[in-house]
């Protein structure tokens, strides 16, 4: 996740060094100029700190509460509104956890449709899925933000029956050339927990397979 992806309005806390002094300032996100984060004045006993190439950033995205921690490649002066601003550019700090999280996501390629807060329907493909959330590739001319809650339903291949999901919008990026949103999910019921186990089943067997299938037999025959 880059900064830039923060929403407006978003709380943050930048910990930087001060004549070598180790000090955390509060800030909130105003907006996105030239890639990187526009933030409220950084000062520190009521003096803009200097231009950084090394600090760190924390924020608290809402609405699900979720904690996120920036390495932050520049801290930069922005004079306007007759006050100093400053300019973040940086991307998240991606522990051992979050790479695990990720790893637990499947591909699935499902159609489904997408009810976006509660008044627009557009048809939708779930490009991957995991226990705590689902990528959408949403239809043409659809659009939805972080924050916007969507309703998605979808049936999976040998299923009788529909799956409903209450979504919260975390971050847009790109799948590809295609506009995506990865989404989490508010609850998850017994059905559609047995759902994403079974999909992990067969991937775990189809890489079985595939790494058999690469395995070199030694013919004993040949050295005869």
């Amino acid at each position: 996740m880059n900064i830039t992806e923060v929403v407006a309005g978003t709380p943050l806390t930048v910990h930087v060094l001060v004549d070598n002094m180790p000090v955390a300032i509060k800030t909130k996100a105003i907006s996105v100029i030239d890639g990187a984060l526009l933030v409220e004045p950084l000062k520190y006993h009521g003096v803009p700190i200097p231009a950084s190439t090394q600090a760190t950033a924390e924020a608290t995205l809402m609405p699900m509460g979720d904690h996120h921690s920036f390495s932050l490649e520049s801290v930069v002066p922005y004079e306007n509104w007759s006050d100093i601003y400053y300019l973040l550019k940086g991307h998240e700090i991606v522990t051992e956890l979050e790479n695990q999280r990720k790893a637990e996501r499947y591909v699935i390629n499902l159609l489904g449709k997408a009810v976006i807060n509660h008044n627009t329907t557009v048809s939708a493909i779930i490009y991957d899925i995991s226990i705590k959330g689902l990528s959408l590739l949403l239809g043409k001319m659809a659009t939805a933000n972080p924050g916007d809650i969507i309703r998605l339903t979808f049936r999976p291949p040998g299923y009788n029956k529909d799956f409903e999901i209450t979504l919260t919008v975390i971050r847009n990026f790109k799948v590809g050339t295609y506009d995506a949103v990865g989404c989490k999910m508010r609850g998850i019921d017994s059905g559609l927990m047995g759902y994403i186990i079974d999909v992990k089943r067969k991937k775990d067997e189809t890489k079985r397979a595939e790494s058999q299938s690469r395995v070199l037999i030694h013919d004993e025959s040949k050295d005869e």
